[in-house]
C-alpha cells in the first residue's frame, strides 16, 4: 500500500484495519449499508476502491477480485488504490456476513468524528475572522446534527431491546481455540520452557501456520518484548526452532512503559498480538502480592488490548509449589488480581526431568481445556498430543490414583491401589476420599473404588 497509513483508534480497533475488513466484505459478496459512500472512508485508497465495488454493484456485474481489479485499472485508478497487493489484500481477512453491519457502524462512527473535529475546527476559524458568533454555532449545529447518529443518549446507556440488534466483532481467534483478542497471562513455573513457548507463538503468528504443530494461527505481525533476554539470546533459539524468515514481527529488549507500548501499537497497527516476557519486567510492581497494584497494572495492558482490539500476552512465574497445588488459576505467583483481571490464563505445568507437560487453558471466551504436549529437545519445541476438557488439577498422588483407576473399567481394591503407587493403605483412603468428592473417583463398597464420573474430563 502506498503511503504510511494513519491509525486513529476508535471503539474497539483502528479506521485502517476495520475499513480493510468491510471491503473485504463487500469484495466477497456482502451487502453494502445505507448512507456508505466514498466519504465516509478515511484513507482515500479505501474510498476509490469502494467507488469502483458500489458503481460494479449498480450496473449489475459482480465485484470480485479479479473484476475489482480490473475495473480499477480501466479507470486508471489501480496505483491510487495501493496497487494490485494492496486491493488483493482486502480478502486476507473477511468477516461473516453477519458480522458486516459491525464494521459498517465502526466506520462511520470514525468519519462522524473526523466530520466533528472539522466542523468544530472551521467554527473557530470564523470566529477568529470576525463572523458573528450567532451565525457561526447556527452553521455548526447544522452540521453537528447531520453527521449525529439519530437518537442515542451516550449517558443513557442502551435498551435491551437495541442490546438485541447489536453487532460486535466476531470471535477474533489468533490461535483457534486458544487465543483470542484482549489480555491473555502465560503463568508456570521458572525454567520449564514458557519463553520457549512463547517464541513457538511468535513464529506461528508471523508465519500464519500452526502453533504447537496443530492449532491454526492466524498470520499477523508480532511485537516480542523480550525484557530477560539479549538479541543474542533471541537469536539463537529462534534458530534452534528452525526458523528460517519472518514477516513484519519485531523483538524488543528494550523496558517501555505502557504508554509508549499504546503509542508505538496505535502508530503501528499490523501488530496484532504483542507477548511480553515477563510481567513483573514490564510494570515493575513493588509488591506483586497487593491486590490493588495487580488490578490495576494488569488494567492498564487490558485498556491496550481492548481499545485497539488485539491481543496481548504477558508471562508470569507461577510461585513455589505452585504445580503441586489443585486448581491451576491459584499457582499464579502474586495477588488473585492478576488472574481475575486477565480474560484468560494459560497455566504451564511440567515435571522435571520428563518430555511432558499440561498446558490449561480457563478463559471468559474459551472453553475450559487442558492441553497434553511433548518437548522435542533437538528444535526445543513444544507439540500438542491430546487435548481434553479440563478436569480438576490434582496434587501427585492424587493424580497417580486417578489415572490407574481410569486406565481399566474395573474396581480396584485399597489395597490393589497401595500396591500399584507405592503408598500406605491408610493414604490411599485419605487421598481417594478426596478424589471422589471432587468426582474424579466413586466408591464401589466396603474399600473398593472405581472411576468417577468427572475422570474421562467432565466438570464436576
Amino acid at each position: 500500500m502506498q503511503g504510511k497509513a494513519r491509525a486513529a483508534p476508535f471503539a474497539g480497533g483502528n479506521v485502517e484495519e476495520y475499513e480493510k475488513r468491510l471491503l473485504g466484505a463487500y469484495v466477497e459478496g456482502a451487502e453494502i449499508g445505507r448512507g456508505m459512500t466514498e466519504a465516509v472512508f478515511d484513507r482515500a485508497a479505501h474510498g476509490i476502491v469502494f467507488g469502483a465495488i458500489r458503481d460494479m454493484r449498480a450496473s449489475g456485474g459482480d465485484a470480485d477480485l479479479l473484476r475489482l481489479v480490473s475495473e480499477l485499472r480501466r479507470r486508471g485508478r489501480l496505483d491510487a488504490a495501493g496497487g494490485y497487493a494492496a486491493v488483493a489484500s482486502l480478502t486476507d481477512s473477511v468477516p461473516s456476513a453477519a458480522n458486516t453491519a459491525f464494521y459498517e457502524g465502526e466506520v462511520m462512527a470514525a468519519h462522524r468524528g473526523r466530520s466533528a473535529l472539522r466542523a468544530a475546527s472551521e467554527a473557530k476559524e470564523a470566529l477568529e475572522c470576525g463572523e458573528p458568533p450567532e451565525d457561526v454555532v447556527a452553521r455548526l449545529s447544522a452540521k453537528l446534527a447531520a453527521v449525529a447518529p439519530g437518537g442515542e443518549d451516550a449517558d443513557a446507556g442502551m435498551l435491551f431491546s437495541d442490546l438485541l440488534g447489536r453487532q460486535f466483532p466476531p470471535d477474533d481467534w489468533l490461535v483457534e481455540g486458544l487465543l483470542s483478542t484482549g489480555l491473555s497471562v502465560l503463568t508456570g513455573a521458572s525454567k520449564i520452557g514458557k519463553s520457549w513457548t512463547a517464541l513457538q507463538l511468535v513464529t506461528a503468528l508471523d508465519q500464519g501456520g500452526f502453533f504447537l504443530g496443530s492449532l491454526r494461527a492466524r498470520r499477523t505481525d508480532v511485537l516480542y518484548c523480550a525484557l530477560e533476554d539479549t538479541p543474542r539470546r533471541i537469536q539463537a533459539r529462534v534458530r534452534k526452532q528452525g526458523a528460517a524468515s519472518f514477516n513484519g514481527s519485531r523483538l524488543e529488549t528494550r523496558k517501555r512503559s505502557p504508554a509508549a507500548l499504546r503509542a508505538f501499537l496505535t502508530a503501528n497497527p499490523q501488530f496484532g498480538v504483542v507477548v511480553i516476557d515477563t510481567l513483573q519486567k514490564m510494570l515493575g510492581l513493588a509488591d506483586v502480592n497487593d491486590y490493588a497494584q495487580s488490578v490495576e497494572g494488569m488494567g492498564v495492558l487490558k485498556n491496550i488490548a481492548d481499545d485497539l482490539n488485539i491481543a496481548i500476552v504477558v508471562i508470569h512465574h507461577n510461585r513455589k509449589g505452585g504445580d503441586a497445588d489443585g486448581d491451576h488459576m491459584e499457582s499464579a505467583l502474586g495477588s488473585t488480581g492478576i488472574n481475575s483481571t486477565a480474560d484468560t490464563t494459560l497455566t504451564m505445568r511440567r515435571r522435571r526431568g520428563t518430555s511432558e507437560a499440561t498446558l490449561s487453558v480457563t478463559g471468559r471466551d474459551v472453553e475450559d481445556s487442558s492441553y497434553t504436549m511433548s518437548w522435542d529437545k533437538d528444535v526445543c519445541s513444544w507439540t500438542l498430543t491430546e487435548k481434553s476438557a479440563l478436569r480438576p488439577d490434582l496434587p501427585e498422588a492424587q493424580r497417580q490414583i486417578a489415572e490407574l483407576l481410569e486406565s481399566e473399567a474395573r474396581v480396584w481394591t485399597t489395597a490393589e491401589i497401595a500396591g500399584a503407587i507405592g503408598i500406605r493403605n491408610y493414604e490411599v483412603s485419605r487421598q481417594v476420599a478426596e478424589l471422589a468428592r471432587k468426582g474424579v473417583a466413586e466408591k464401589a463398597g466396603y474399600g473398593q473404588w472405581k472411576a468417577g464420573p468427572t475422570a474421562d474430563g467432565g466438570k464436576p
